[in-house]
């Protein structure tokens, strides 16, 4: 009686006897050692171990037992072949006597495919050539319509050869350790020549590429420049344009207003130069640049940039001085305030002036002179809002008063604090008071050629409690401490007039306080 061993190769299980064990042991520890070094050891190894399993399993079934013996072990060893058959350089069938040939099992072919691998598979089971096979597949597609389900039938059903072992019995060949080896071989030299092949053809191609791509990046940089140039040069004769005009017109009374009037005339000229030379040369720089992109034999000498920078240094440098200059001229602030007794009503009506000029009719209507706004500009213009510096603010607030009164605060700037106050002193301001409708100019009034320094008026509106006003939604933009929107009526258009009432605490929406 023999003693049996239990084995596990690649996840069967065999009961082997002693003896048969260790001839299988020390053959598969050969061929471990022989294959340890070469790529891919551990896979080949696998594909030799799976075929033995295979070979045991069919002498198994083949005998009708249950226990590999050692006439198996030297059955199957003697068919897959001796590693020490390597050393000797004749043809591998003459290795190892006469081969174990496998009739040709039918699998698709992963390495030849076009798709999927079922015509070279066909052709290896056949033994045609693959390109005779699709051929006749794609007439049966073509013509008689019926190839394309039948491809896809063969294409589930036939398996692919995954293995190494599948592959020999795909192509016929003897399953042994010398065609596993040769084949390993065959695959190792084929990837090399593929690879090989591969960067000899993909070198000329991603050079045609690298130059396509260097083309395109420099067709669209040329472009780019192009556009450059185009915008350029119409902006340089922008600048041309408006340079003669400043020159021609900043000092007449065409571009007497806001912000032309911040410069003093004596440094008009200058100021318009160092501007203009502060955008033309850095603009001509790009310019040039441009063409020397799209132009590759274009060139500037360095001594035309340097002088460029020299240039824009200096008016750079002049920008700054008289900049400067304009800037002292708003040091000290200076404020003067006019008071105005109002007539006395229970309820008022503020509004605002939307005559920029008096007319006669309102100079005789409100007995107002309308030769003290006679030669005078305008700052804050409603038609100007957002063009022109806010110079009208109006505060309404509870006074300790018998009757409403309109504080006037004027203010300026100005180099000094006598220059200042002389300022504001000229600036004008309109309130016109009708009964109980009190009209609220939203500008200032200069004196013509007057330069701006900040000219502005405070409107402080004091009126005793329990007063009711009603304000106009125009003035929303000039009260500072309250919101009109917030107390407007229900469906109120956009001159709606809101409901206010004066309080202990200050003015109160009408609305809330019956609430």
């Amino acid at each position: 009686m023999n003693k049996t061993i239990l084995i596990n190769i690649n996840g069967i299980v065999f009961h082997i006897e002693e003896d048969a064990y260790e001839v299988l042991r020390s053959y598969m520890t050969e061929v471990k050692r022989h294959f340890a070094y070469t790529p891919d050891s551990d896979e080949i190894v696998t594909d030799i171990e799976n075929r033995i399993a295979e070979m045991f399993n069919e002498r198994l079934i083949t005998d009708q037992k249950q226990v590999v013996v050692l006439i198996d072990v030297n059955y199957v060893t003697e068919r897959m072949g001796n590693v020490n058959d390597f050393d000797i350089d004749d043809e591998p069938a003459a290795l190892a006597g006469e081969p174990y040939k496998v009739a040709k099992k039918l699998f698709r072919d992963p390495d030849d495919r076009v798709i999927s691998g079922v015509c070279a598979g066909i052709a290896h089971y056949f033994g045609v050539e693959p390109y005779l096979v699709r051929i006749v597949a794609i007439l049966s597609i073509i013509l008689a319509g019926s190839g394309l389900p039948i491809y896809i039938i063969l294409w589930i059903v036939i398996p692919i050869a995954y293995t190494r072992a599948d592959k020999m019995a795909m192509k016929g060949e003897p399953i042994n350790i010398q065609n596993f080896k040769k084949n390993f071989d065959e695959e190792v030299e084929g990837l090399k020549h593929g690879l090989n092949r591969a960067q000899h053809e993909a070198r000329p191609i991603i050079n045609r590429l690298g130059k396509f791509i260097r083309s395109a990046v420099m067709m669209f940089i040329k472009l780019i420049g192009a556009f450059i140039v185009f915008i350029g040069i119409i902006a340089l004769l922008a600048l041309f344009v408006t340079l003669i005009i400043l020159l021609g017109y900043w000092n007449t009374s065409q571009l007497n207003m806001f912000p032309f009037t911040i410069v003093n005339p004596a440094y008009r000229s200058i100021f318009t130069l160092s501007a203009f030379i502060l955008l033309f040369i850095p603009l001509a720089a790009l310019v040039m640049f441009a063409i020397r992109v799209i132009i590759s034999r274009f060139s500037v000498s360095k001594t035309v940039y340097f002088g460029m920078l020299i240039v824009w240094l200096a008016g750079l440098g002049i920008g700054i001085y008289y900049g400067s200059k304009v800037g002292s001229e708003f040091n000290e602030e200076a404020n003067f305030a006019v008071t105005t007794m109002l007539k006395p009503s229970n309820v008022y009506f503020l509004k605002l002036n939307t005559n920029v000029y008096l007319s006669r009719e309102d100079s005789l209507q409100y007995k107002v002179d309308s030769d003290k706004f006679k030669g005078r500009t305008i700052i804050n213009s409603r038609d100007r809002e957002f063009n022109q510096p806010k110079s009208v603010r109006l505060e309404i607030i509870r006074g300790d008063v018998k009757n409403p009164i309109l504080i006037q605060e004027f203010s300026a700037k100005g180099a000094d604090f006598e220059e200042a106050l002389a300022t504001a002193q000229r600036a004008k301001h309109r309130f016109i008071q009708s009964d109980s409708l009190l009209l609220f100019d939203g500008n200032t009034y200069l004196e013509r050629g007057e330069l701006w320094r900040d000219q502005g008026v405070n409107l402080i509106l004091k009126i005793p409690e329990n007063t009711r006003l009603h304000i106009e939604s125009k003035l929303d933009r000039y009260i500072e401490n309250y919101n009109l929107w917030e107390c407007s009526p229900k469906d109120a258009n956009m001159d709606f007039l809101s409901e206010w009432v004066m309080t202990s605490d200050g003015l109160k929406c009408k609305i809330d306080s019956l609430q």
